[in-house]
């Protein structure tokens, strides 16, 4: 059978209104010869993204994390997309032309794949991202990293199906992207949050063993795996570390327990980068935590709804100036979510008038959800596209 185009694909769903996909119709099937390709369009607009960066673009560049929401789109099976690298990289590039976004996505359940593969359980649901087994977790107690086996890194899990995903990035001469699981979401994600911080309180000394344990024997190898798999030593490795954010941890914490390891892993394996963290609108003096953000990401001022929303762009915008950083603003995912389309494009515009009108700025859509209408992705893409410098 001859599947259409992703391209032709993108034009019925767009002259539909952006509506999903169907089942029948999905993008890739295992064994079938590979349909991937990245279009014209795609290469003129990661070229606006590498613009944007230095503040000359010619329009807001607009960039997402779209996950199983590309399924959704193509109509594929969310343990197939998680699985397939074909199926992943094919429902991505559709999702990207359909919504006619600046780079290529490559977004997959990052924070699983480290868990995983030390033997984690994981929880399969029909339409949703998989998961740890809250039920089941690893470790039953900080010290029992000391019973784990060796990590086969790069053959256990689903790590392969990471290392697929790469070498077909750069089948289509695309850089592959080296990424990994910061060490307290890890730790939570084999611990759970609430046993973690109790013992971050209670016992620091035996927290402290498990994060050497974690970003020496399995963070860094696992970076090291990638790059080879990638044929490029020095390639940019990031990661996220949500649970690192408050509420959740205090600064105090955030310093202790991940940039300390980060700065560690970065001694260990070198360019590495931490994104994801969240949480200035719980703090009296947000810019001491934007510090640790600033360490953990230098040349690049990461901002989130809400918190961006509760404090003002202007305050991000402040902060990125002063420090001569790229601003990089995430729109709510539960606003892009359940809209309406008025208040998603008057959201946009804000971020763009109070932050991005002299360019250096990127606006970011935050973790799209799985049933998403298609027409509120287009409306903040539209409202950043239609902003010319």
């Amino acid at each position: 059978m001859v599947r259409p185009s992703i391209e032709t694909r993108r034009l019925t769903a767009r002259a539909s209104g952006g509506s999903y996909g169907d089942r029948s119709a999905g993008l890739a099937r295992r064994g079938e010869p590979s349909v991937l390709t990245v279009s014209a369009r795609m290469r003129e607009a990661m070229e606006r993204l590498k613009q944007a960066a230095v503040g000359k673009a010619d329009c807001v560049a607009v960039t997402a994390q779209i996950s199983h929401h590309a399924a959704r789109l193509a109509g594929e099976s969310t343990r197939t997309f998680y699985t397939d690298a074909e199926t992943f990289l094919a429902c991505q590039l559709h999702a990207d032309e359909l919504y006619q976004l600046d780079t290529v996505t490559t977004h997959y359940d990052l924070y699983n794949i480290e868990a995983e593969a030390m033997g984690a359980p994981m929880v399969w649901n029909a339409n949703e991202t998989p998961e740890a087994d809250p039920a089941h977790r690893l470790l039953e107690s900080v010290d029992d990293w000391r019973k784990l086996k060796p990590v086969r890194i790069g053959q256990a899990g689903r790590m392969p199906f990471i290392l697929e995903i790469n070498r077909r990035l750069m089948d289509l001469a695309l850089k592959p992207k080296v990424r990994f699981c910061g060490p307290v979401t890890l730790a939570a994600k084999l611990l759970g949050v609430e046993k973690l911080i109790v013992a971050c309180v209670t016992e620091p000394d035996r927290v402290h063993a498990l994060m050497t344990f974690l970003t020496d024997e399995v963070i860094a190898p696992w970076i090291v795996c990638q790059r080879e798999h990638a044929g490029d030593d020095n390639a940019t490795a990031g990661g996220a570390d949500a649970v690192a954010s408050p509420p959740i941890l205090s600064v105090a914490m955030v310093r202790e327990f991940c940039l300390h390891y980060l700065q560690r892993l970065d001694k260990l394996v070198g360019k590495v980068r931490l994104a994801a963290l969240w949480g200035e609108r719980f703090l009296d003096d947000p810019r001491e935590y934007m510090d640790i953000k600033r360490l953990a990401y230098p040349g690049t001022c990461q901002a989130l709804d809400p918190d961006v929303t509760a404090l003002g762009p202007a305050l991000f915008k402040a902060y990125a100036d002063e420090h001569d950083m790229t601003l990089v603003m995430g729109l709510d995912a539960a606003l892009i979510e359940q809209g309406p389309v008025n208040a998603i494009r008057s959201r946009a515009q804000r971020f763009i008038d109070e932050a991005g009108r002299d360019g250096r700025f990127i606006l970011f859509l935050n973790d799209i959800p799985y049933n998403t209408p298609p027409d509120h992705v287009h409306a903040a893409v539209a409202v950043a596209h239609q902003h010319r410098y």
